[in-house]
């Protein structure tokens, strides 16, 4: 493991040993690991999402995102994260019922069919003027399509029938 980290550039005596564990912007092959319901610092229920990188540099990095829908939070910050979640749902497949969206314990065990489906999720990242140290991270999630280099074009083949 020594050998990787110097490989990597890390210079031990300049650099600091904390790095940032999460994932820069840019598009990555995903898929859903999890969901589950914990509570802020601010006592608020949220809706936990784990994604998991599957090809790339970034191989096995795990994303998180936390959707919140208390009714204190900014209309804007609600739609989005509603937009967020459908989407999502989409990805997996994932048709909820007004059951599954009664409250968070039901919506991430409607989200748990999903586990294992993979898709394209575009991470982008923007300034936070009230709070610099944590920018806003946004999502959208399209389908993954494979890349096929050695495609066949049954025309050129010189078939016996």
């Amino acid at each position: 493991m020594q050998k990787e980290v110097k490989q990597e550039g890390f210079n031990a005596e300049t650099d600091t040993i904390s790095t940032n564990s999460k994932l820069n912007a840019g598009k990555y092959p995903v898929r859903f690991k999890s969901s589950q319901v914990s509570v802020d610092r601010g006592g608020r229920t949220q809706l936990g999402i784990a994604l998991e990188v599957v090809s790339g540099k970034d191989k096995n990095r795990s994303e998180f995102i936390y959707l919140c829908f208390d009714e204190g939070l900014p209309e804007f910050v609600l739609n989005k994260n509603g937009r967020t979640l459908l989407k999502l749902a989409s990805m997996l497949d994932v048709e909820f019922t007004n059951k599954d969206l009664a409250d968070e314990v039901a919506t991430s065990e409607a989200l748990s069919k999903g586990i294992g489906k993979q898709f394209e999720m575009d991470l982008t990242i923007a300034a936070n003027k009230k709070n610099p140290d944590f920018p806003y991270r946004n999502y959208d999630f399209k389908p993954l399509i494979a890349e096929s280099d050695d495609s066949i074009n049954e025309d050129e083949l010189d078939l016996p029938f």
